[in-house]
Parts: structure tokens; sequence; C-alpha cells
């Protein structure tokens, strides 16, 4: 039997506060890693190791929380724009509990990831239209009557109508139904 391979290993500068970035933080943990991988000098990494596959793979763990996260805060969106907008007013105790569901989902998720929550407002900012734009295309379907007045007070390329703080994230807030 050969001797035993033992991997050559980086210099460890991560601070003692910085050990447990892995519970503290996700997202910043893996692009924190996937920085260091970048970093491993070549001619100390082991023969075989893929780094440029293994760097894209670890990103994507932190960034697929990141999708995650878009992906809740456009359907609070277009929920919350259901409730003001959408003349369909039986369904709103409905669209309110999925507000509340997508609401949990975040925190835990933003509980995982606080450099994520950070970015929270910009965010909003890119799943606006996303979510404006299913909620004109769910309007065309269900009420095709109200599709132009609900344009004329939300064109396709306004700014988020909505607070990220003080509405879209805040338990128990509902925008009232628009009167129109």
């Amino acid at each position: 039997m050969g001797a035993a391979y033992s991997l050559p290993t980086m210099p460890d500068t991560a601070s003692p506060l910085d050990r447990d970035l892995y519970d503290r933080d996700f997202f910043a943990w893996t692009q924190d890693q996937a920085a260091r991988l970048r970093a491993w000098p070549e001619h100390l990494r082991p023969n075989g190791i893929d780094v440029a596959n293994l760097v894209e793979e670890v990103e994507s763990l932190g960034k697929s929380d990141r999708r995650a996260i878009e992906s809740f805060l456009e359907f609070v969106v277009l929920h919350v724009l259901k409730l003001e907008f959408h003349p369909e007013r039986q369904a709103q105790r409905h669209w309110m509990r999925e507000v509340n569901t997508f609401r949990a989902s975040l925190r835990r998720l933003y509980r995982q990831n606080p450099s994520l929550q950070a970015q929270r407002a910009d965010m909003l900012v890119e799943v606006w239209r996303d979510a404006l734009g299913d909620f004109r295309r769910d309007l065309a379907v269900d009420a095709p009557e109200h599709v132009a007045g609900f344009d004329a007070i939300l064109p396709p390329d306004s700014a988020p109508r909505y607070d990220v703080d003080t509405e879209i994230l805040a338990d128990g807030w509902y925008p009232p139904p628009h009167a129109g």
C-alpha cells in the first residue's frame, strides 16, 4: 500500500469570528468560500480538483437562496397588487393567507442570509416589473374591463408602489382595496 495522500491546505486567514459564518450567513459563506477557492494558488492545488466548476457550484448554493428570496418577494408583490386592485373580493382572505406564508418564508431565508436581507430594497426593484406584468396578465383574463384603469394608475414602467420594510415585509400590512 502506498503512503496516505493528504491534501495541501491554504493558510487559514479567517478570524475566529468568521469561522461560524456558515451558521450566521449562508449566502455570505458561499461567496467567501468561492473567493477562497479562486484565490487558491494553482501550485498548491491537488491534481484532479476542478476548481473552476467547484467555485461555480459553491456560488450557486448561495444564489439559490437569493433566487428563492426574489421569488417570494415577487409573490408577495403580486398578491398585494391583487388585494389592492383585483375586482374579485371573495378571494381576499386567500390572498392574505398567501402573503402571510410568503412573508414567513422570507423571514426564515433572511435569518439564514442576513447579507441578502441587506439587499431587499434592490431585490424589490428587480422583481417589481415581473410581478406587475403577472398581475396585468391575470387581470386581462379575469377582468379585462379593468386593465385600462389599472394601467392608468400603474403603467408597466412604474417604480415600485410599496415600501419593502413598512409594507411588503410588514406583518399584518395589506393595502386597502382600490376604490375605482
